[in-house]
């Protein structure tokens, strides 16, 4: 009976979901990237809300060499950390659609492919002094991102 009065449906993570520690000045960053196996090419982006879901910035990026898309995903986040310590945003709920990834950074479990950007992640944190939690978010809530990744992946390697 209990279950029947909240049943869970596909893309029901509402945006403003926060865990319990989120400070009323924290910002939400989407990150994701879009990679090309045959190209060894990324599209890496990250956008940045404030709690009421106004955009406070977006950016994308391309790049190439890039040897799996649990490494662009990395890249992603590396990228969006060097954005918000620029940009003097230091509490950060960052949301990605990368489980794997969202769970070797929570746990500290560093793979070889891994160590070097991950431990540029913990550097940029500890070094801006940010305050950053990471979740993961089902890929349906991460859109924004991940058309942004399209796009700049497609522009790139279309030119």
């Amino acid at each position: 009976m209990a279950q029947s009065l909240s049943p869970k449906t596909r893309g029901s993570v509402p945006l403003t979901l926060a865990p319990p520690s989120l400070h009323a000045n924290s910002i939400f960053c989407f990150t994701d990237a879009a990679w090309r196996a045959d190209q060894k090419a990324v599209g890496l982006a990250w956008i940045f809300l404030n709690q009421d879901s106004t955009e406070i910035s977006r950016e994308s990026s391309f790049q190439t060499a890039v040897s799996s898309p649990l490494m662009a995903e990395a890249l992603a986040i590396r990228r969006a950390l060097l954005h918000a310590s620029a940009s003097g945003l230091n509490l950060i709920w960052l949301r990605s659609d990368s489980q794997g990834l969202i769970k070797a950074i929570n746990s500290n479990l560093r793979s070889i492919e891994l160590y070097g950007v991950l431990s540029d992640v913990d550097s940029i944190i500890s070094s801006a002094s940010l305050s950053v939690s990471f979740s993961f978010i089902p890929r349906d809530c991460n859109g924004v991102a991940d058309s942004l990744t399209k796009s700049c992946l497609f522009l790139n390697l279309s030119s």
